[in-house]
């Protein structure tokens, strides 16, 4: 089968490093290493994981140079006491049968004081993009040889740690970017102003690195194909980029895409699999070194087709070997049906609004958990497990139970599986959420677990099977609040929207901006083409999306007449065709002469059951929104840890 893929598994070299095949762990930064910058067992374990998968090279993301670059989470190599941490984690992904490489990184002017403790620096004065940042001072003359020496050092101190290569981070507005880029490059002394004066940050650390290494270890620079931003570096300067780098004596180029706002950098399911891979083959056409390319590289069809078509010689995989460390092996096995492929969520990886910022996937609740969390350890006792409720915590519940022996049977009361998540991909661009759907539903199908739909189940019916235990996940449903109503029947639910129960009029009214109301008004202006109104009690709109996801989305629904938001919008009164909302000021709007007003004000938990069977000696746990309405990662998680709990 491994012939199905032949160039995707035919090995490369980089420089003098050779892999075994073409796919690279693509650098992330996982959130999962202590404030001191130090190396954990529990980040070896991560890193360990997706090298036995298979991986050809493990790109170890944004380890930085020094503290005042430090967005949050990242390894530190900024002294020689480092080292040998770095070499535990070397020594472990060399043990697993990959290649190993540092990325070598410093913010820039991309952090704030909170996070590092330091004014962030820059090639420039730059106003911030964004409130996340603060203002940036520009670094002088002298300081930017400084900041060479700590690059340099820090390429030093990879290679005294066993790494295999290194990878200088030029992408994503980024420091080494900031001085390639005429976007945020104002400077007037030999660091800026000309072409050359722009590269000579990166030449100087190129040369420097040269002297303290030698000219046999690899160095591997990335760099944005397209910052995308006007005035930024396009494609054109790109590939005058790429070949200065290549006469520096860089073994090979990784070409991302964009600057911060973080469109295509972490691409959401609003975009196409390898959207950026035309940045990479433009950049092939003009160097003989090996590409690199990246962006929603999600399934061994669509990498070997990049390979073999020429337009790149290797493939970056993150989030897909988030999902599934054993992607590789899975795909030269020919097994890849049963391939967890990523849906391109970012809730559990790149969420940048998360509190917890630590690495998850969605569908695979063992990802960030490595070494501590196991789903395939079998039963000391098989148990007849009953699971009520066929959403993903349910359906994720009975498939490990059933996977670890038990003999588990799925009820649902509706002739469908997949709950409310079947409807987070009913609006605009949400396709990947019924991939995930598709996927547990196969897997249910591959494991032969017992599915019972159209069957409510009660009190009664629970002790009338004798389980001895029983997995509630229940759900959720929409709440309606209690506002003051001419009449509660005019009253939509938003779930009945998107399910297709109800049909709303040519003009609607949605209540509620978070992300269910958002996306709802969303499918209603774009899908069913209505003139909607969006109204949130809150200053902003769609503030519990994935960060990623929420650029995107406010993008997208700027330039669309037909969908007005109203935000700091207090509902105080419901007609039967008008709501009254009171603005900040406290002063009152009536919208009126609407024909459906729409609820998509959160979402209460379906607890009846667990209240029914308080009073009975039955061995029960809850699991995903009928704990707490919350998101689809910590359903899949609470599903998965009930069922390794019994």
């Amino acid at each position: 089968m491994a012939n199905k893929y032949k160039t995707l598994f035919s090995p490369i070299k980089i420089g003098n490093m050779e892999l075994k095949n073409r796919i690279v762990l693509a650098p992330m930064s996982v959130h999962i290493t202590p404030p001191d910058g130090s190396i954990t067992d529990r980040e070896i374990n991560f890193y360990r994981r997706r090298a036995e998968g298979g991986a050809g090279l493990i790109t170890i993301g944004s380890v930085l140079i020094r503290a005042d670059g430090n967005f949050g989470g990242q390894i530190f190599i900024d002294h020689d006491g480092r080292i040998p941490g770095l070499k535990r984690m070397v020594d472990a992904i060399h043990s697993a049968g990959a290649k190993i490489s540092a990325q070598i990184h410093h913010s820039g002017r991309e952090t704030n004081i909170a996070t590092s403790g330091y004014q962030p620096v820059s090639a420039s004065v730059y106003e911030p993009e964004t409130k996340e940042y603060d203002l940036p001072r520009a670094l002088t003359t002298r300081e930017v040889g400084d900041y060479v020496e700590y690059y340099a050092q820090g390429v030093r101190r990879a290679k005294e740690a066993g790494f295999d290569a290194v990878e200088l981070h030029g992408a994503h507005g980024y420091l080494i970017a900031q001085f390639m880029s005429p976007l945020t490059n104002f400077r007037t002394d030999q660091y800026g102003g000309s072409f050359l004066g722009r590269m000579r940050f990166i030449k100087e650390i190129f040369e420097r690195s040269r002297e303290l290494v030698g000219d046999d270890f690899p160095i591997i620079v990335r760099m944005s194909g397209d910052e995308l931003t006007p005035g930024g570096i396009d494609m054109h300067l790109a590939r005058e980029i790429a070949v200065y780098l290549e006469g520096l004596g860089a073994d090979a180029i990784s070409v991302s895409a964009h600057t911060y706002p973080y469109f295509r950098i972490v691409p959401t399911m609003y975009y196409k699999p390898g959207v950026n891979v035309y940045l990479a083959e433009n950049v092939k056409q003009v160097v003989n070194v090996p590409v690199m390319t990246a962006g929603r590289i999600n399934t061994p069809e669509l990498a070997e087709e990049i390979l073999s078509s020429g337009k790149a010689d290797l493939v970056c995989m993150g989030r897909i070997l988030l999902a599934d460390p054993d992607f590789p092996k899975k795909a030269q096995e020919g097994k890849t049906d049963e391939i967890i492929y990523c849906i391109a969520c970012n809730k559990g990886c790149h969420d940048r609004n998360a509190e917890d910022r630590a690495v998850k996937c969605t569908l695979n609740p063992e990802t960030g958990r490595e070494g501590t969390f196991k789903t395939d350890i079998p039963a000391k006792k098989k148990k007849k497990v009953m699971v009520v409720g066929g959403g993903p915590a349910g359906i994720e519940a009975a498939l490990i139970a059933t996977k670890r022996g038990h003999d588990a049977t799925l009820f649902e009361k509706n002739e469908e599986l997949g709950g409310r998540v079947r409807l987070a991909a009913v609006p605009p661009n949400k396709g990947g959420y019924q991939d995930a759907i598709d996927y547990l539903k196969r897997e249910l199908k591959r494991h032969k677990v017992k599915v019972k739909l159209g069957v409510n189940v009660d009190k009664d019916m629970v002790l009338k099977e004798k389980p001895d235990a029983v997995i509630i996940a229940t759900g959720a449903s929409t709440m309606i609040p209690n506002i003051p109503c001419e009449d509660r029947s005019c009253l939509i639910d938003s779930d009945d929207i998107l399910s297709g129960k109800k049909v709303a009029g040519e003009r609607v009214i949605v209540v509620g901006g978070g992300a269910v109301g958002s996306e709802t008004a969303h499918y209603l202006m774009k899908t069913a083409q209505r003139k909607v109104f969006l109204l949130e009690m809150l200053p902003e709109i769609a503030v519990d999306m994935p960060q990623d996801a929420n650029f995107i989305f406010m993008d997208e629904i700027k330039k669309e007449p037909d969908l007005k938001v109203i935000t700091n919008a207090r509902v105080v009164n419901i007609g039967s065709d008008s709501v009254v909302v009171e603005k900040a000021d406290g002063k009152e709007e009536v919208i009126a002469d609407v024909d459906s007003i729409v609820m998509a004000t959160g979402a209460k938990p379906n607890n009846q059951l667990i209240e029914d069977l308080k009073d009975t000696n039955l061995d029960i746990y809850i699991a995903g929104d009928v704990c707490s309405p919350r998101d689809v990662t910590r359903a899949i998680y609470e599903g998965a840890k009930a069922a390794v709990e019994i």
